[in-house]
């Protein structure tokens, strides 16, 4: 979930669900064989903003 979520920010898309449409669905199966749906992934993005910013304040 969180390479889906940085890769949305540097993607350009303006909103999750289009770049999920367009992109996560037709682009990148190969890299995320077990893809949930739509409604399934915006429930994990909720448990993932402590972790990403740990991430990123490591980064950084």
């Amino acid at each position: 979930m969180i390479t889906i979520v940085i890769a949305f920010h540097r993607s350009g898309y303006r909103d999750f669900k289009t770049y999920d449409i367009h992109f996560i669905c037709l682009c990148l199966t190969n890299e995320f064989p077990e893809l949930v749906s739509y409604t399934q992934i915006l429930k994990f993005m909720q448990g993932v903003l402590i972790p990403l910013r740990s991430y990123l304040t490591h980064v950084k």
